[in-house]
């Protein structure tokens, strides 16, 4: 890194467990939008992040069920329900994830930005896994 962007201070650890379940990418993210202010963002992720930019933008206080609601709104929302035999996805794991961004970026105005691509979500009752994410930080001022 420091050959590339000599100017930056990368301060973070790598942590990294072996996933082989399959499940369905979510992209999700949170920050403070000039023209919109707070939001997090969620929608599906992985390489349909860019392919089909099929995402939603939501205030950081979405109740849970309100959430999931917004899920099912998404046009590959089908995807989680199941879909050509694949088993319906731990929805209620990614509402968690959202709730729990939100949450954070509310919590600590020092955050800049957060985006997770991908979350990996497991069928139902098995969860999700964070395949990929970063957390930008204001850096102080001397």
């Amino acid at each position: 890194m420091k050959v590339h962007r000599p100017e930056i201070t990368l301060n973070g650890v790598l942590v990294e467990r072996l996933c082989a379940k399959i499940g369905v990418e979510l992209i999700v993210g949170a920050r403070n939008d000039p023209q919109w202010g707070p939001v997090v963002l969620v929608g599906f992720g992985g390489v349909l992040a860019e392919a089909i930019h099929d995402t939603r933008l939501l205030p950081l206080d979405l109740d849970p069920a309100s959430i999931e609601r917004e899920l099912e709104k998404l046009r590959s929302a089908p995807l989680l329900r199941g879909l050509r035999g694949l088993p319906p996805a731990d929805v209620r794991a990614a509402v968690d994830v959202v709730s729990r961004i939100g949450s954070l970026n509310q919590a600590r105005p020092e955050i800049e930005e957060i985006d997770i691509n991908s979350l990996l979500v497991h069928e139902k009752e098995d969860g999700a896994i964070t395949l990929d994410a970063l957390i930008s930080v204001a850096q102080k001022r001397q």
